[in-house]
């Protein structure tokens, strides 16, 4: 980066800044969510600084971690319905599939969101891991975080938009230790 800035420099005095930002641009980036000392990022997507938003197809997803639940919030910027089988969403727990708890969904309710164009939807879940024979409601340990050992997260969303079939889309999260 230093080699294109030099050169950069030698054809053009203009916008020096720009390439300054563009220098820069990739340690702005780094600052995700971060909850007690814990950071969460996306492992494969572009993180924003301060939360964990995602777009695509005019879907926009945005999630709020913590310990012991997350909040997706779904909003539908597309002209179609969109359908989420919140029933058959997975959350796993370093590689661990999990028991997924939903304090606001009760039983007579069905397990399919339905947001209408420019609306949205939000869903709080919990998780029950297992592990040495002991089960657990914490998705991740801020004391072992912060000790430098890191979590992963994958959420697994099953999804319909319009009349296309359900395809699932997956978010990888990365837990470590803030900086």
């Amino acid at each position: 980066m230093l080699w294109i800035y030099n050169d950069y420099r030698k054809y053009k005095k203009k916008n020096k800044l720009v390439i300054l930002l563009f220098l820069l641009f990739p340690t702005t980036l780094s600052a995700q969510y971060v909850d007690a000392g814990c950071q969460v990022s996306f492992k494969w997507l572009e993180n924003q600084k301060g939360k964990l938003e995602y777009t695509k197809d005019g879907v926009t997803y945005k999630f709020i971690p913590n310990d012991s639940q997350w909040e997706i919030i779904i909003r539908n910027n597309s002209s179609e319905d969109i359908r989420i089988n919140w029933e058959n969403m997975q959350f796993i727990v370093d590689g661990r599939t999990s028991e997924v708890k939903y304090p606001i969904l009760a039983k007579a309710e069905t397990p399919f969101a339905i947001i209408k164009s420019q609306a949205e939807t939000s869903q709080k879940i919990g998780v029950t891991t297992y592990t040495a024979n002991k089960a657990s409601s914490r998705i991740y340990n801020k004391k072992d975080i912060r000790k430098g050992r890191n979590s992963s997260i994958t959420i697994i969303l099953p999804i319909s938009i319009g009349k296309h079939p359900q395809f699932f889309t997956s978010f990888d999260f990365i837990i470590k230790k803030a900086n």
